[in-house]
């Protein structure tokens, strides 16, 4: 298998949906092209990597639009614990290691995973997504739920056709499942192990998957279910946060001198700041749950003419014992004081303060009185989906008609409950800290004092019995300990229904070789659920003790940062932990919520999904909406095929007009009876058209060499998690803020141009070159407004509005308002709200790929073949607005030896660096970015039979950590491990 021979002409033919699924690989073996078998000679290969690998280049050559695939053999064969990091041996494609539980998301050339649109079968569905970094680009498919067994393919489309679904700016993911006629019947079965040594634990995996045709070529079923136990951690120290030492800090250090004596020895000017690490963060994330994902389908060819499909994928995630040990300390607080350390001198990180004053950071110092606190989280997750795609073809002469109804849905819950306990300074908790500069090995963190700083057993607690907006619970005495009890509930369900017909024509001796149009409806729902949790009515007496305290899960598992971070703070140096679950049931235990009161306005005690009381008065934080999106598509789309000499130009040129209709509703939070808000309703709709064009020609008689050009526009529709619904309201005495609701909303649009040149230089091997530039307007953000009329539809009036020479806003403060006593005539107003900006992004680069194998040269060197792929991707400087994430930098190396029963292959993955926005408390202050990184992995297998296989793979054989720094690499914010993974399995064919 391997290369495309042209015979006296070649014809490219667009098919039915079904049709474009054959084009993915079942057991490594590629499907013929739909076109005349008579015009295509398929030459097979019989070994592993390189069947694999050629069946890839066979797609990419076939068709119309610019993509790359990989096999479902390919997909078992790479080292790849998922189907995310599968996808980064396509070229342009990056896999996104900043989420935590090894959710897989990936960008695709330079766009954040958001841009990215995924499908199955070419048909939209519902995926687990939650977009816990609040990015206006949202999230991309947790590639990480989904065991990669299941799936025939995957085919990653990077230049759209006018049949296409909307809604991948980037470009589309498309995961196969292959119908079960075009199968051979099989029964494969495969158990293996995984030992993540981090974690120090072994986790069973296996697949089950069978084909049967029930009546020969007119009836057959297929199923695959694949199970595997999910157990791994991650370690990470971070620097929240760069802060500046104030003057009492360092009057309180153990310094001689001033601070303005230290500024001027060290040739620093008067109004520097020097910042020194502010707060530390000392991470052990563990997790342990399972995965189990099925995909199965019929297939019934009721007569010649009429062939009737069906095929579902289902999976499910659950995370159930994931954990997060923390020991954090506050260096920021007043009351501690600070000594720079003599060995390090401040260095400027180029960076100015609000009044161009130059700032200097100090890596290393003493301090005493640091705030000291250790703490426990429950972060149970479970993502689960399933789709459900029934699909139908009927030939008619020269008539091909099709048709598809898709059900899915899709749930993401995140069930967070953190448990710390805490001392503000004076603690009597002295030390040092050095970031390392980079250098994870040199940095270190040294204590005093913590085995005396917190007396659990002399506490005497004073719970909190009425609803409040409060996280914190303290006690009387016992040197000023207290527990910090907080924690998020949060469910987003997805639901993606949708049905589409579509009908061809086929044209004889002509140009035109077919006319394809279609419609579609579709409806997305999404419904998303938020509780934040509080101390409310838990009482810790007898529970928080020194008895409960233990030593954190790294004592007894692999060491910390597998020992290459020995500066940390050791369990015997003041890490401590206790058993999450027992502490957990014991202060849920406590709880009655008969004896709460309500708050001051009224709200009364609700429990949250995680058993506590729900915080008073959130409401509002954005996060508890729903929406619906109704979409009518028509499509319009000719196939051609011009041929002059030994030449052909093909491909397809079309247009697709969308019609969308929104509706997004959430509560009013701001007047009225707080336990039963208004919902605010808020309807829109908008209209797209969008063309495409793609096109094809060999430059040579051999059709060895392609020449490519698409030119497409495509949309993506903002997410919910940045543009949300819900409206807030904070009032203080003299200041109102007020976060409108981000609805009305248009999508990103965006122009893509792409140029590919593709030589098949030899069977099995090609190069290839791809250049794309992508214009993307339409953006939104956050911008102050100072008009009334913007708070229609939100439940609250602030009256006449109006604006001072300053830019103030302030209100007029009209009766109802005084008499409420939240406002008053002349107070400020700040109002901010989301809105679509005129500015435009281009995001532009280039691909090279580089496939070859060796079968030409003798017995042995016959054996070795590898994959190069480079990706560059840049986007103007000048732009005001910058797409975060994009590294400019990315390439693979793939290298690979095979004889008839063994191979083993080697894969190393390289990413330069990128930028990141910061949201959230546990990622600190300030955006940051990823320092440029690779990794290898191995895999290796061996045939005992034609039946038989055994596989071993290892996941990180460089140890490769993931750096995130601020302004400079010597300013270092996180640093994370992982470990290594092994893994072994033998697989069965009956």
């Amino acid at each position: 298998m391997g290369t495309i021979r042209k015979n006296k002409t070649i014809k490219f033919k667009r098919s039915v949906l079904s049709s474009v699924i054959a084009l993915y690989c079942l057991n490594g073996v590629a499907a013929e092209p739909v076109a005349n078998k008579n015009e295509f000679e398929v030459i097979e290969v019989t070994s592993g990597f390189k069947q694999n690998l050629e069946s890839a280049i066979f797609d990419k050559k076939a068709s119309d639009e610019i993509g790359d695939s990989i096999s479902a053999e390919d997909i078992g064969s790479l080292p790849a614990l998922d189907m995310g990091e599968a996808l980064q041996a396509v070229p342009g494609v990056q896999l996104n290691r900043e989420g935590s539980r090894r959710e897989s998301s990936v960008n695709l050339r330079g766009l954040p995973s958001g841009f990215v649109l995924t499908t199955a079968n070419n048909q939209a569905i519902a995926t687990p997504t939650r977009n816990s970094s609040s990015s206006a680009f949202g999230p991309g498919n947790p590639f990480g739920a989904y065991d990669p067994s299941v799936f025939s393919g995957l085919k990653v489309v990077k230049s759209l056709s006018a049949d296409m679904i909307e809604g991948g700016i980037a470009g589309t993911i498309d995961q196969g499942l292959k119908g079960a006629l075009s199968k051979k019947d099989s029964f494969v079965t495969q158990i293996g192990a995984r030992y993540e040594e981090l974690a120090d634990e072994t986790d069973l995996e296996g697949v089950i998957s069978g084909t049967k045709h029930l009546i020969e070529n007119t009836l057959a079923i297929t199923a695959t279910l694949a199970y595997s136990d999910q157990s791994f951690r991650r370690d990470a120290i971070r620097i929240n946060a760069y802060d500046t030492i104030s003057e009492q800090q360092f009057d309180q250090g153990n310094n001689t001198g001033s601070f303005a004596e230290y500024k001027a020895a060290n040739n620093l000017p008067d109004n520097a700041i020097l910042q020194m690490p502010g707060e530390y963060r000392q991470q052990s994330e563990t997790n342990s749950g399972d995965r189990i994902s099925f995909s199965g389908g019929i297939e019934y060819q009721a007569t010649e003419d009429l062939k009737l499909g069906f095929n579902t994928i289902i999976t499910k995630r659950e995370l159930s014992g994931a954990r997060l040990e923390q020991l954090e300390m506050r260096l920021d607080q007043k009351t501690v004081g600070i000594t720079p350390k003599d060995e390090f001198k401040p260095r400027d990180t180029g960076q100015t303060g609000t009044s161009g004053e130059p700032i200097y950071v100090l890596s290393g110092v003493d301090f005493n009185n640091i705030r000291y606190y250790f703490d426990n989280r429950g972060e149970a997750q479970k993502e689960q989906a399933q789709a459900y795609i029934f699909d139908a073809e009927y030939t008619l002469g020269m008539w091909k008609f099709d048709g598809a109804l898709t059900l899915s849905s899709a749930e993401n819950e995140w069930s967070q409950v953190l448990i710390s306990s805490r001392i503000d300074s004076p603690s009597g908790v002295d030390g040092s800290i050095y970031t390392g500069e980079g250098n994870i090995e040199n940095f270190y963190m040294d204590l005093t004092g913590t085995e005396n700083s917190m007396d659990w057993d002399g506490a005497t607690w004073v719970p909190k019995m009425q609803v409040a907006n409060t996280a914190v619970t303290s006690t009387t005495g016992a040197n000023g300990l207290y527990m910090l009890l907080t924690g998020n509930y949060e469910k987003i369900e997805h639901q993606n229904d949708s049905f589409e017909i579509n009908a061809e024509r086929d044209f004889d001796d002509s140009f035109i070789k077919s006319i394809r149009f279609g419609y579609r409806y579709a409806e997305t729902t999404l419904d998303s659920e938020y509780a934040k949790g509080s101390p409310v009515g838990v009482d810790p007496t007898g529970i928080l003790t020194s008895d409960a305290m233990i030593d954190p899960s790294y004592v007894n598992e692999h060491a910390f940062f597998g020992g290459d971070a020995p500066g940390f703070v050791t369990a015997a140096n003041g890490w401590r932990s206790f058993d999450f679950d027992s502490v957990n049931s014991a202060l849920l235990s406590t709880i009655d919520i008969n004896q709460i009161s309500p708050s001051a306005d009224g709200e009364k005690p609700v429990l949250s999904p995680t058993g506590y009381v729900t915080r008073g008065g959130r409401q509002a934080d954005g996060l508890v909406y729903s929406s619906t999106l109704e979409t009518n598509a028509l499509y319009l789309m000719a196939n051609y095929e011009f041929i002059f000499g030994d030449h052909y130009l093909r491909g397809n040129l079309g247009g697709r007009y969308i019609e969308s209709k929104t509706e997004s509703r959430a509560p009013l939070a701001g007047q009225g009876d707080i336990n039963n808000l208004e919902e605010g309703v808020y309807p829109d709709d908008y209209n797209h058209f969008l063309p495409t064009l793609n096109a094809a020609i060999n430059l040579d008689e051999d059709d060895d060499l392609l020449l490519r050009f698409a030119y497409g526009q495509s949309l993506v529709r903002p997410d919910l998690r940045s543009a949300t619904p819900s409206a807030s309201f904070n009032y203080i005495p003299g200041l109102t803020t007020v976060r409108l609701p981000g609805v009305g909303i248009k999508p990103f649009e965006a122009d893509s141009y792409d140029l590919s040149l593709e030589w098949y230089n030899r069977p099995g091997s090609a190069i290839s070159v791809a250049l794309f530039q992508k214009e993307i307007k339409n953006l939104f953000q956050s911008q102050q407004v100072c008009d009334a009329s913007t708070l229609a539809g939100t439940g609250v009036s602030l009256g006449k509005l109006t604006e001072d020479a300053d830019g103030t806003c302030r209100t007029d403060g009209n009766d109802n308002l005084t008499d409420t006593g939240l406002v008053s005539a002349g107070d400020e107003v700040r109002l901010s709200g989301i809105v679509n900006i005129e500015d435009t992004i281009e995001v532009r680069g280039y691909e090279l790929s580089i496939q070859q194998n060796l079968d030409f040269l003798p017995y042995p060197w016959n054996g070795f073949g590898g994959v190069f792929n480079y990706s560059k991707t840049s986007q103007d400087d000048s732009d005001e607005i910058r797409v975060s994430g994009i590294s400019e930098d990315t390439f693979n190396v793939i290298g690979y030896y095979e004889q008839e029963n063994y191979g083993f292959r080697l894969a190393y993955n390289y990413r330069s660096d990128y930028d990141l926005r910061t949201v959230g408390t546990s990622n600190g202050s300030g955006d940051r970015s990823v320092k440029a990184a690779g990794r290898l992995d191995a895999s290796i297998y061996y045939n005992f039979s034609e039946q038989l296989t055994m596989s071993l793979k290892a996941y990180n054989l460089t140890n490769t950590l993931y750096e995130e720094y601020q302004n400079n690499e010597w300013q270092p914010r996180s640093t994370m491990y992982d470990g290594q993974v092994y893994a072994l399995a033998m697989k069965y064919t009956f």
